[in-house]
């Protein structure tokens, strides 16, 4: 396990990890797809508490940004495609089967994807 962290170039992995958790209080806001996306969950306007979640998808976050740049160091952006494609999958056939609306899914979905964009952008200028 410690010959996976050896390899981690940590810069990439912060600047990647800062800017999509920030993208996802953009991309879950009213401004962009959280008054719809809300609806499609059943969810109401504020819940509490929010720190669970919230504490739940830093921590996926920084590790999605930590396996994107173990497979970028090693050339792989194929890899790091596939690895969020199928992420996107669980996340849809998740949704799902939870009774989530297409479009609650698919906001869900194409945040995974576009984590994953930033992940590899910033892996490949860094």
């Amino acid at each position: 396990m410690t010959e996976i962290f050896l390899n981690i170039e940590w810069w990439p992995v912060i600047v990647s990890f800062v800017l999509a958790f920030g993208l996802g209080w953009l991309w879950y806001s009213d401004k962009c797809f959280g008054k719809k996306w809300r609806a499609g969950i059943g969810q109401p306007i504020w819940q509490a508490p929010m720190w669970m979640p919230m504490s739940a998808q830093g921590v996926s976050t920084l590790l999605f940004s930590i396996i994107i740049n173990s497979v970028m160091t090693e050339g792989g952006v194929v890899y790091a495609i596939l690895i969020a494609i199928t992420i996107a999958g669980f996340i849809k056939a998740g949704g799902f089967y939870s009774g989530k609306s297409k479009y609650a899914v698919s906001v869900e979905a194409g945040y995974v994807i576009a984590m994953a964009v930033i992940m590899i952008v910033v892996n490949l200028m860094l």
